[in-house]
């Protein structure tokens, strides 16, 4: 394998109806053979409440996109960007790293080394056009589904920068 596969991939309803949306995003978006995506899909892989939490986030607030983090890479599970803000350079980035059990905590606390890398998954993002500006600040969130999701529906636009 000559090339990384990309630190961010794009998250919809219909594809999590599939048992390995990875491999088909990869294979397609990316142009990556098949067996090659197949393998690299389980760096993508969804565990224990995270197929559900993407799940409800994504049915219950559309202006949300959600991006899964490769688990290899260090920039935590999923990052989120508000799409309700017209301006690429005004929306809202959380960078977010799911914890059994734990409170909400924003700034990174409680993830280790889990959000090393989340400046570099925001870079990504801003290098799908028109997404976000390049630069843009981004909240780092840890916490169980329920605290995550709950911080997330209530719209607050606590901001970190970077």
């Amino acid at each position: 394998m000559s090339r990384e596969p990309p630190i961010i991939l794009p998250v919809t309803l219909p594809l999590l109806g599939h048992a390995n949306p990875w491999a088909l995003l990869l294979a397609k978006e990316e142009g990556f053979p098949l067996s090659t995506a197949a393998l690299l899909s389980e760096r993508y892989a969804l565990k224990s409440d995270e197929k559900p939490f993407v799940r409800e986030l994504l049915s219950r607030k559309r202006n949300i996109w959600a991006f899964r983090c490769d688990q290899r890479r260090f920039a935590g599970d999923f990052v989120v960007v508000d799409m309700s803000e017209p301006r690429p350079a005004k929306r809202w980035v959380v960078v977010l790293d799911l914890k059994l059990g734990a409170p909400l905590v924003l700034g990174g606390g409680g993830a280790g080394v889990q959000l090393t890398n989340a400046q570099q998954a925001v870079d990504a993002l801003a290098a799908r056009q028109g997404l976000v500006s390049l630069g843009i600040p981004y909240t780092l969130a840890t916490g169980d589904k329920a605290a995550v999701l709950a911080f997330l529906r209530s719209g607050r636009r606590s901001r970190r920068s970077t």
